[in-house]
């Protein structure tokens, strides 16, 4: 199975142990390995049955790779069935449900799919929705498989407790039929060489209750999951959110939120204002600002400049109208040409990866860097600057009030809410999406504030 990541022996065994914290195994009981491997689950199960006296239960081990088969069965465990067979194919459902299932799933975004395997799923799976990966899937097929009072532990990327592909998986989850009983997040760095953002989830076929969250901090609680695949991310994170909510929403009193432009040549396109040839000077510059530099200069404005051939009102000229501009650009046609938006969907060849909105750009606007340790916003008043793509930008709806929108923004309540619905980044980092901060709620007075305007 590919996106094959072998598991620690020491965290396979504290994930057994979890497995059997409420019930001992016996040997009328079957546990299930999905995506085995080399079979360490197995092997710590079989450590931790002798060591405390229970007994093994029935095992079957799932597996198409035939080389890691070949590793498990040489381990010579006595419980197991290794099968080479592939997990998700519809044979697995003519298996008997099992007591225990416990595994490390693969991690397969959709882009290390083929176009029948992604075909194939959607038909097949509820979970195969947006840009979901392998391991909803496994999700599914090992719920599907799970006795009546049976317990599942996987170990999984903590994304699927927030981001929007796994909203299917997340209803699933807090249906009648299941409850998650704990939710462990562990080291980032607990797979030597990756950063995953691991968390164990522990399941059980049973009605729903109260999910025990332990944080990598080391705190725990208690916490009711939203039962309507909504983002659990401010339940788990422990964040009591219910005095922010007021009916709207950032989204509902901007005009814009986006990230900044993808040239596919910044090396090209950007530079020192002073290193500018003077021919370009002013018409083909827009001052710029990348994520570092926003944090370094403490707000937008720097010495740094796009070479910019697009027109204020967004267009882009002919080739025989970009004069000083199209002169300067020749020098560098071999390796502008040389980008995949040029060679791959047509662009000319002095165009930008992406085409900048220069009537929303050139606007005074707030801007924020894609991905922070702690949120903070800066005014660009002036509305002259044109962001790079590690910097987003926001716009206020006319009649929101610009100052007291970044004065919130910058606030602990509106820090609080980030924190506790923005996805992780490696080092405590923070992604600040587009997607989740059109939902932070914003004081309803700005929404009518603008509506009454209307």
């Amino acid at each position: 199975m590919k996106g094959h990541v072998p598991t620690p022996h020491d965290l396979a065994e504290k994930i057994v142990q979890r497995l059997f914290r409420d019930r001992q195994p016996t040997k009328s009981d079957r546990i299930l390995y999905p995506g085995c491997g080399t079979g360490p689950f197995a092997a710590v199960v079989e450590q931790v049955c002798e060591s405390e006296g229970w007994g093994l239960p029935d095992g079957l081990a799932i597996e198409t790779n035939p080389e890691h088969l070949d590793a498990a069965r040489n381990r010579g465990l006595e419980h197991v069935e290794f099968v080479e067979q592939d997990y998700l194919g519809p044979q697995m459902l003519e298996s008997e449900t099992f007591d225990f299932i416990v595994g490390n799933p693969p991690y397969v975004p959709i882009e290390g799919l083929s176009g029948e395997e992604k075909n194939r799923y959607k038909e097949e799976f509820s979970t195969a929705v947006g840009r979901f990966d392998l391991y909803l899937l496994f999700y599914e097929r090992s719920l599907e498989l799970l006795s009546s009072g049976g317990v599942l532990s996987f170990i999984t990327p903590e994304k699927f407790e927030y981001v929007d592909a796994a909203e299917p998986l997340r209803r699933l989850l807090t249906s009648d039929n299941f409850h998650v009983e704990d939710v462990v997040h562990i080291d980032e760095d607990s797979f030597s060489g990756l950063v995953t953002f691991p968390c164990i989830t522990t399941i059980r076929r049973t009605e729903t209750g109260p999910t025990h969250v332990k944080l990598r901090d080391g705190s725990t609680h208690t916490t009711a999951l939203p039962e309507d695949g909504e983002s659990w991310a401010a339940s788990v994170r422990g964040a009591d959110l219910e005095d922010l909510e007021t009916g709207t929403t950032l989204g509902d009193v901007t005009v814009r939120i986006s990230p900044g432009m993808a040239t596919g040549a910044d090396s090209v396109f950007v530079a020192d204002r002073q290193d500018v040839p003077a021919q370009l000077v002013p018409d083909w510059i827009y001052p710029t600002v990348s994520g570092r530099q926003l944090r370094s200069n403490d707000g937008p404005y720097t010495d740094s400049v796009f070479i910019c051939p697009y027109q204020e009102d967004g267009t882009l000229p002919d080739e025989d109208e970009l004069g000083a501009f199209g002169d300067w650009a020749e020098l560098h046609r071999e390796r502008l040409e040389d980008r995949s938006c040029v060679k791959k969907t047509g662009k000319r060849w002095y165009a930008w990866h992406e085409n900048p909105p220069m009537q929303d750009l050139l606007q005074p606007k707030i801007v924020f860097k894609d991905i922070a340790k702690e949120p903070r916003f800066w005014a660009e008043k002036k509305g002259t600057v044109v962001p790079k793509h590690s910097v987003y930008y926001l716009i206020p709806k006319e009649d929101v009030p610009f100052d007291e929108l970044l004065e919130y923004l910058n606030s602990p309540k509106a820090r609080l809410w980030m924190e506790s619905n923005c996805q992780k980044a490696a080092n405590g980092f923070y992604r600040l999406q587009s997607r989740v901060l059109r939902d932070l709620p914003v004081p309803a007075e700005w929404s009518e504030t603008y509506q009454a305007t209307l």
